[in-house]
């Protein structure tokens, strides 16, 4: 993974969102992910996430914003056939701790889905408290 300071919007995305009237709403997307990795200096990366893979909008550190959100999509489906499987209702959270680092992921309602990910050495229960707040604010815009 590349470090880098970085802001990115899926330019298709945001092209299409502004022919529809909807470009406040992706700078509005974009100032609620950098408030989250200014809150928590351990975040590398933050992102938001359609349903279909598309990643929306993302502040931090990555290569291929592209993969990486379909992968956490993957995940995220991943996890939702365990708790279904095991009848142990609908997923509203997913972290994943290794050596490396960790990564959050929370569902946006229907409408997509937040990810993170940290340093290994974030506490937990304050990204969690961040994590949830942004996704209530995001859940209102979309």
């Amino acid at each position: 993974m590349l470090l880098r300071k970085d802001v990115g919007v899926n330019k298709w995305l945001l092209t299409n969102a502004r022919a529809e009237g909807a470009s406040l709403e992706q700078e509005t997307i974009e100032s609620i992910l950098k408030e989250l990795n200014n809150t928590n200096p351990q975040i590398l990366l933050s992102m938001v996430v359609m349903p279909d893979g598309l990643a929306l909008a993302y502040e931090g550190n990555v290569d291929d914003f592209e993969k990486v959100g379909a992968l956490y999509i993957e995940l995220e489906l991943m996890c939702e056939k365990i708790m279904s499987e095991l009848e142990y209702g609908e997923l509203e959270e997913m972290f994943i701790r290794s050596k490396s680092g960790c990564v959050v992921l929370l569902p946006i309602g229907d409408k997509g889905l937040l990810a993170c990910m940290s340093t290994p050495d974030v506490n937990s229960s304050k990204l969690q408290m961040f994590t949830w707040k942004a996704v209530g604010r995001l859940f209102e815009l979309m």
